[in-house]
């Protein structure tokens, strides 16, 4: 798992990584043996793929309220 965040990390901190093809970068990871979670997610475009791989956990966000009306 660490790779594939330290991959993941280096593709956002590199443009030419960042703005590539979905076949350069897929050609990328594999010379770079990435995980086969990691390359499958790139090339459907479906970040949950990488959910088993990186341990998925629902966050909420806060709640807050909100009063319709006057605000006296």
């Amino acid at each position: 798992m660490l790779d594939t965040i330290e991959l993941l990390d280096a593709i956002g901190q590199n443009a030419t990584l960042r703005y590539a093809s979905t076949d350069v970068l897929a050609h990328t990871l594999e010379q770079v043996d990435a995980s086969s979670a990691l390359k499958a997610a790139t090339l459907s475009g479906d970040s949950s793929l990488l959910a088993d791989e990186l341990g998925q956990k629902k966050i909420y966000a806060p709640h807050t309220q909100f009063f319709w009306g006057d605000e006296d």
